[in-house]
């Protein structure tokens, strides 16, 4: 599977600890732990992570639909503050062609049990190559 191979594949999502929680065709969360590491001088995540977040589940959702897949670009827009325990994002596909995947994602922080919604992106993901 494509998003096992992302995981195993990228020392760098292996680095930020991503966890697969939800997985269907055209439809995928991830999710990893806020670790101190991870925030900025306001105790809150750093935007990157949100960035590297949304730009993670854009692409597993994209390749669940059409195989090996690479952005091409991101649009993300911080909502507030992202506190909390956890971060998990969910890239959804709104539309998939032979040259482009549209994706939109959006990422929330989990803090006390309560979800709050902390990004949004939209992706053009584009299809390299079949699952293989």
């Amino acid at each position: 599977m494509l998003v096992q191979r992302g995981i195993e594949g990228s020392a760098y999502t292996r680095s930020m600890g991503t966890r697969l929680r939800h997985f269907e065709t055209g439809c995928v969360e991830i999710e990893l732990d806020l670790r101190p590491e991870l925030t900025q001088h306001h105790g809150q995540a750093h935007g990157a992570v949100l960035g590297y977040l949304a730009d993670t589940v854009s692409a597993w959702a994209a390749a669940s639909v059409t195989g090996d897949v690479v952005t091409a670009e991101y649009k993300l827009n911080f909502l507030t503050a992202a506190r909390g325990e956890l971060l998990w994002a969910r890239g959804q596909v709104l539309k998939a062609g032979k040259r482009q995947v549209i994706v939109r994602a959006d990422v929330y922080a989990s803090a006390g049990g309560q979800d709050t919604h902390v990004a949004a992106a939209l992706a053009t993901i584009a299809p390299v190559g079949k699952e293989g």
